[in-house]
C-alpha cells in the first residue's frame, strides 16, 4: 500500500490524537501504512495513538524501552529542577541577609552620626 495519509488541518490539543504524515520517509510510511491496514480507520487516519496501540500489542518490548528511557529522563529532570529550586532559594535568602545586613549598618551609623550631631 504505497497511498500517503494526510494531515488533519485542525488543531488538536492531544498529540496522540495528531494524524500522522506518510511522507517523509519509507519506515514512517511503511509503519503508518501497516497501522492503517491492521487497525483499518473509518476516515483513513492514521494517529499516534493507533501507531502505539499497535506496537504495544505486537512490539511490546520495543515500547517498554521507550517508556523506560522516557521515566528515566522525566526523573532526572526532577531531580535537577529541585536542585534548581534549592540555589534559588539559597540564592534569594543569601541576598535577604545581606540587604538585612546592610540595612543594619546604615541604621547603626546612623545613630552614631545622631550622637555626635547631639554632642556637638
Amino acid at each position: 500500500m504505497t497511498e500517503t495519509i494526510e494531515v488533519k488541518n485542525e488543531l488538536e490539543t492531544d498529540e496522540a490524537k495528531k494524524v500522522i504524515q506518510a511522507t517523509e520517509g519509507p519506515l514512517k510510511g511503511m509503519l503508518v501504512n501497516y497501522v492503517g491496514q491492521v487497525m483499518a480507520p473509518e476516515d483513513g487516519q492514521v494517529t499516534v495513538e493507533m501507531i502505539v496501540q499497535t506496537l504495544a500489542s505486537e512490539f511490546p518490548e520495543f515500547l517498554l524501552v521507550i517508556a523506560r528511557e522516557n521515566w528515566l529522563r522525566g526523573y532526572e529532570q526532577a531531580l535537577t529542577d529541585v536542585e534548581n529550586v534549592e540555589k534559588e532559594r539559597m540564592e534569594l535568602a543569601l541576598k535577604e541577609k545581606t540587604e538585612k545586613a546592610k540595612k543594619k549598618k546604615k541604621a547603626k551609623k546612623k545613630t552614631k552620626d545622631e550622637r555626635i550631631s547631639k554632642a556637638s
